[in-house]
């Protein structure tokens, strides 16, 4: 079922139930009304009765002819009976024994006035005291013209009661399509959004009901969705770039070597210009390999206690051996005096694949000059710090070097892939860091990272 005939039955249901007890509530109250007005009549009548027939004595001709002409205005289907000291009926001609019983009789003695229900018959019995002795009088009447108006009430209830559910309905399906409009631009809106338009958005409107917060929500998926697909088809298109550019160099050097004989010194130079273009080749699927694997665990990184003095010796033995001449040097110039302040939690081994690309970039790109490490405390966090002497880089492309794949025009005289920086600063991120590059050309870079004490 569609919410819009949802929410229209359940309102129908609601209102239809909250009209039905107040129309119940109002028919009880009318009944109740019309029953003890008529009671009250019925004692008015008795109450006449009375003085025609036992004050007749005590009363000018005057008042007596107004008795008369009240009483003449009976009541249809009315019986009433004035009864005795001995509960025999008196004064009326017509009345007979037995027309009320004598336990009835006897309760209006002791109770003064009775008002009862006998089948569709209403009662009222009264004492009535004078200088006669002590009465009882009891009026017995059918309430037709109450009956019909409440018949009448009942009908033009239920009549009304049909025509507001109709109304109600009719609405409640007007109302919930109004309200879900919205929705329904939406959906529409959203189905015309594909993988070739991922640029285009929903209207949020100026509202600010949930409505407006789900285009909001929709369009922000939507940003993440164009980002996520416009990095994924630079990372192809630069993965296949990079890929296709050492393969490429395999291919000719094999199939120049296959022209023709060759001398065993220029076999060995073309197997170490294949082995050289092959560890290349290695170097970027590696780096491919990991970036993939880190964004396929970035909500499920499993995370230990690191030391990060301990870490940064490790990776200066590792970058001493790799890169031959490197002038590596770290400096401990302000740790705190809790060695427990250099403890962070995170990820060793992507930890170490992030510091890594950092430091051997530095030794790289430096030519040899001497690249420090310092690790300090601040009020923040421990900090680190990779600073270099080399070739900097250039102020125009500094927001772009993070990029996978992505290459400063100065650097194509040094090997690489690309892929370190943008792989080492994405591991950053995800450990709750702050990573900032400062660099001038000709001078050098500076690469700092604060570790927060709670990560």
């Amino acid at each position: 079922m569609k919410i819009k005939n949802k929410l229209t039955l359940i309102y129908t249901i609601i209102v239809a139930m909250i009209l039905l007890a107040l129309i119940v509530y109002v028919y009880a109250l009318l009944k109740l009304n019309a029953h003890q007005f008529f009671y009250e009549k019925l004692g008015n009548r008795a109450m006449i009765t009375a003085q025609v027939f036992l004050e007749k004595d005590e009363v000018s001709a005057t008042i007596f002819k107004d008795f008369e002409k009240r009483y003449s205005q009976t009541l249809p289907g009315e019986t009433i009976r004035v009864y005795d000291e001995h509960n025999q009926p008196a004064f009326i001609e017509e009345a007979k024994k037995g027309d009320f019983p004598t336990d009835l009789i006897e309760r209006i003695r002791k109770e003064k006035k009775v008002e009862i229900d006998e089948g569709a018959n209403q009662i009222v019995g009264i004492q009535y005291s004078d200088n006669q002795g002590e009465f009882v009088i009891i009026a017995s009447a059918e309430d037709f013209s109450g009956e019909h108006s409440l018949a009448f009430t009942r009908k033009i209830l239920i009549a009304g009661f049909i025509s507001s559910l109709i109304i109600i309905f009719i609405s409640g399906r007007f109302f919930s399509k109004q309200a879900l409009n919205p929705i329904s631009e939406i959906v529409n809106n959203a189905n015309r959004i594909t993988a070739s338009n991922l640029h285009l958005r929903l209207d949020e409107g100026k509202g600010k009901d949930e409505i407006a917060e789900l285009a909001i929500t929709f369009n922000s998926m939507l940003e993440r969705l164009e980002k996520a697909f416009e990095t994924e088809k630079n990372f192809v298109h630069n993965a296949s770039h990079q890929l296709r550019t050492p393969l490429a160099s395999m291919i000719v050097e094999l199939e120049v070597a296959l022209n023709k004989t060759r001398t065993e010194a220029e076999y060995q130079s073309l197997l170490a210009s294949v082995l050289t273009e092959s560890e290349k080749l290695g170097h970027i699927i590696t780096g491919l390999l990991e970036l993939a694997q880190l964004n396929r665990e970035e909500n499920s990184m499993m995370t230990e206690v690191v030391r990060l003095d301990e870490m940064l010796w490790d990776i200066r033995d590792k970058v001493t051996r790799e890169v031959p001449g490197s002038q590596l040097q770290i400096s401990f110039a302000n740790l705190p005096a809790n060695s427990d302040l250099l403890v962070i939690r995170g990820n060793e081994q992507l930890l170490g694949i992030a510091l890594f690309n950092l430091i051997e970039n530095a030794c790289k790109f430096s030519g040899n000059n001497e690249v420090i490490i310092h690790l300090l405390s601040s009020p923040k966090g421990s900090l680190v710090t990779i600073q270099d002497k080399g070739i900097g880089i250039p102020a125009d492309e500094l927001n772009k070097v993070n990029k996978s794949f992505y290459r400063a025009k100065n650097a194509s005289a040094y090997g690489g892939s690309g892929i370190g920086l943008a792989l080492a600063e994405k591991i950053i991120g995800q450990h709750k860091a702050e990573f900032s590059i400062e660099s001038k050309l000709g001078v050098g870079t500076t690469i700092r990272i604060l570790f927060p004490y709670e990560i």
